[in-house]
């Protein structure tokens, strides 16, 4: 694995041992997301791979042709090369990250040792959603609004760190549909296409048939006060998975963004003792 076989737009690639970690960040998000976890990984040990998900850090009309099929098969992707070339490869996951992490484990049993779910989205419930939230569930059944729809990002973004929060407001209040700003490589896309959303829910019946099937050892770590995907989310996972070994983790001080928020090295520290006790 050479740093020019990543893809464009944040994307890295960090050599240490013979132990490799695949980060996956979330969908119409950016491997910036994934970037602090990344490094201080390296710096205990493992390499890294973080790539940019298919079609995304690019304009609205290509993200919203995303399929959750793309994802899968870009990920599997780079954890095929890893394993290649590595004696053991684990693979954490941000929100809708999490839940590849876990379909990959399914699907290649043999090639994962260990999963890390961070804030695990199986539906949106979270306390900041906006209450009109149940019209998107007839918006992304109907092929025309749901090709043409976009929800712009608001506050507080994940984060209840109110510095970080506050740059990416200032992008993301700013920003137009029909003008693409290289900012989404740094703070992932400031509109969420109603397509995506409907990629994220066929994704979903998928995994949740495939929960009781994966063994491999997972962590999850969810905040208490997360603003898009309440803890349900991560008890489900955790109460639906086969995985013998299974841990929850329930951070205090921090929104959905848990490795770029209030308690990111805490995130750091519990990913670390989990994969080096496996």
């Amino acid at each position: 694995m050479e740093n020019n076989d990543l893809n464009q737009y944040g994307g890295f690639f960090y050599p240490g041992s013979d132990q490799a970690v695949l980060l996956i960040h979330g969908i119409t998000g950016a491997p910036a997301e994934m970037q602090y976890l990344g490094r201080k990984l390296h710096k205990a040990g493992f390499s890294v791979l973080c790539n940019r998900l298919p079609r995304h850090c690019q304009s609205l009309d290509e993200l919203k042709k995303v399929t959750w099929q793309e994802i899968e098969q870009a990920m599997a992707q780079d954890l095929l090369r890893l394993k290649k070339k590595y004696r053991r490869v684990f693979i954490a996951g941000l929100s809708v990250g999490a839940l590849m992490a876990i379909h990959l484990a399914n699907k290649f049993p043999d090639e994962v040792s260990g999963i890390v779910a961070l804030a695990p989205t199986v539906f949106y419930d979270g306390w900041s959603l906006h209450k009109g939230k149940f019209l998107l569930d007839v918006i992304w059944r109907i092929p025309f609004l749901r090709d043409s729809f976009m929800i712009r990002e608001t506050t507080p973004h994940g984060l209840k760190d109110e510095h970080l929060r506050s740059l990416i407001s200032r992008f993301y209040n700013n920003a137009k549909k029909n003008q693409f700003d290289e900012k989404v490589a740094s703070f992932g896309s400031p509109f969420f296409p109603a397509a995506c959303l409907y990629q994220h829910q066929l994704f979903v019946r998928v995994v949740k048939k495939e929960l009781s099937s994966v063994k491999t050892p997972i962590l999850i770590l969810h905040a208490r006060e997360d603003d898009m995907v309440s803890l349900k989310n991560a008890q489900y996972v955790l109460d639906n998975i086969g995985s013998l070994e299974k841990s929850l983790v329930i951070l205090e001080d921090s929104y959905h963004m848990i490795t770029i928020d209030q308690e990111k090295d805490k995130v750091v520290a519990e990913t670390i003792k989990f994969l080096n006790n496996l």
